[in-house]
């Protein structure tokens, strides 16, 4: 039998990252755990992209469902390397390292491509800088590289225990005691322990962690990846005994890890799993408009109560929508839980808030949006618990300026935007979430980060030991992703 019955299950037992590997076609591969998503990369640094068929055929039967065939549009030859695909981690959020760590995966063994290139070395995974407290199964001329945690001390070259043409249970666990390789349920391998384990990239450690190749840059060494079928891989920020690692071998490799993995933290209306912590390269100006007269009013922000904070964050679902106001019209508020985009700028003071947000399929809300021409935009975020309870709680809102029409073949999409001055400062503080980055420049900090329901401009906000004014927060929020940016002028 499987070991969680579903993502809550899973969470409490100290996972943080799964990739099912589920997905019938292109090149995401979702983490439904932590947001770490992962993508079928098929370029390396002097390769040529592969295209969507070959992406697509990557995807093939296992006996847990669906998996990635890494190697499916290789044609076994030297010459040929390039067709080998990876799976490429984003660069993620600057997260510590962990103290302890068990990584697994489940993985079928086609062969060693270093029966046709001699200086192919097959990186089962790399998670992290090596010589950094990273993580690293390697396979060159009959052996194993196998490296976890301080490279000073954890490393080592042990026989190959990898069978051609046979299912391999790969589970490394670690802790200050000692790190274990374990295939199929047993030992193969100790090393001592490490206190560290970073298998993230971060701004002081920039390598890109792979699943079946390891990093050159942004890109994987070509003579590092796989011929072989990967059929899902989690990770846990603790440590397995061996008797817990034995008994995941013996639920079998039809088994999946966990049987329900519906969203069940993170389910948005906007049709989108969340949060996805994934790299971006979108980065949208504040907008800017000046008043002559007006005096920034500092509000002291008392009022609200942090009810989130108190939720069983494995028991909820995250939701957005859209609420145009209807009562300078003389109508009822309009409740739009379907939109597909938004992003809006928050902040005060002499400066204007903005909102934009996409509704699709909106030939049913035509009527009732020109209807409310007077009224205002309006972003609320929610939770549903288990029990079907809802509650929102607004972010920001502004004016009703602009409808824009976009008239598909089978139905209409409407962009609404608005702009609103004279919002006053709040006081108060918190702690940035879900962080993924952040910058100086010229002075100035940024960072971005998980959305938070309560932050407001003008508010002190901590990220990684270090406080700023929130001047402005920009939300960027679709159907793959959300996050903001908090940053001080």
């Amino acid at each position: 039998m499987a070991k969680y019955s579903d993502l809550a299950a899973a969470t409490s037992d100290g996972i943080v990252h799964h990739w099912p590997m589920d997905e019938a076609s292109g090149t995401g591969v979702a983490d439904v755990v932590g947001g770490w998503n992962a993508e079928c990369f098929g370029d390396s640094f002097s390769g040529p992209e592969l295209s969507p068929a070959e992406y697509d055929a990557t995807v093939v039967a296992t006996p847990g469902g669906l998996g990635r065939d890494m190697a499916v549009n290789w044609d076994g030859t030297s010459g040929d390397l390039e067709k080998i695909a990876t799976l490429r981690l984003p660069q993620s959020e600057l997260l510590p390292a962990f103290s302890a760590i068990t990584v697994r995966i489940r993985y079928f063994h086609t062969s060693l491509v270093e029966d046709v290139n001699s200086s192919h070395s097959m990186s089962l995974f790399q998670l992290g800088q090596v010589n950094n407290y990273g993580v690293l199964i390697s396979v060159e001329s009959g052996q194993v590289f196998f490296a976890a945690g301080d490279l000073n001390s954890g490393s080592d070259f042990i026989p190959d225990p990898f069978e051609v043409g046979e299912w391999h249970d790969v589970v490394v666990a670690g802790d200050v005691n000692g790190t274990g390789l374990y295939v199929n349920g047993s030992l193969i391998y100790s090393l001592p322990g490490s206190g560290n384990f970073l298998i993230y990239n971060t701004a002081s450690y920039t390598a890109r962690s792979f699943l079946g190749a390891s990093p050159d840059g942004e890109y994987y060494l070509l003579g590092t990846t796989v011929d072989g079928i990967f059929q899902d891989a989690s990770v846990w920020d603790r440590k397995f005994t061996e008797q817990e690692i034995t008994d995941l071998n013996s639920a079998g490799i039809a088994e999946p890890l966990i049987t329900d993995t519906s969203p069940i933290t993170y389910d948005a209306a906007l049709d989108a799993t969340l949060p996805i912590h994934a790299e971006f390269s979108v980065y949208v100006d504040p907008v800017v408009v000046s008043m002559d007269a007006l005096f920034p009013i500092r509000f002291q922000a008392a009022a609200f109560q942090d009810w989130v904070s108190k939720l069983p964050p494995t028991q909820i679902q995250e939701l957005y929508r859209l609420v145009l106001t209807g009562a300078a019209d003389g109508l009822d508020d309009l409740y739009i839980g379907g939109i597909s985009s938004w992003q809006a700028t928050n902040q005060a003071g002499s400066r204007s808030a903005y909102v934009q947000a996409v509704i699709p399929a909106a030939d049913q809300y035509v009527d009732d949006i020109e209807a409310r021409s007077n009224g205002e935009l309006v972003i609320q975020k929610g939770y549903k618990l288990a029990t079907g309870q809802v509650q929102f709680e607004e972010i920001l809102r502004s004016a009703f300026d602009d409808a824009r029409p976009d008239q598909g073949r089978s139905s209409l999409t409407l962009t609404v935007s608005g702009y609103m001055r004279g919002k006053p400062y709040s006081v108060g503080s918190r702690a940035l979430t879900g962080i993924r980055s952040t910058s100086k420049h010229n002075g100035k900090r940024r960072v971005f980060c998980d959305i938070d329901l309560f932050l407001q401009p003008g508010m002190i906000v901590t990220a990684l030991n270090d406080s700023f004014q929130a001047d402005y927060i920009n939300y960027y929020v679709n159907r793959t992703d959300k996050f903001c940016e908090v940053g001080e002028r």
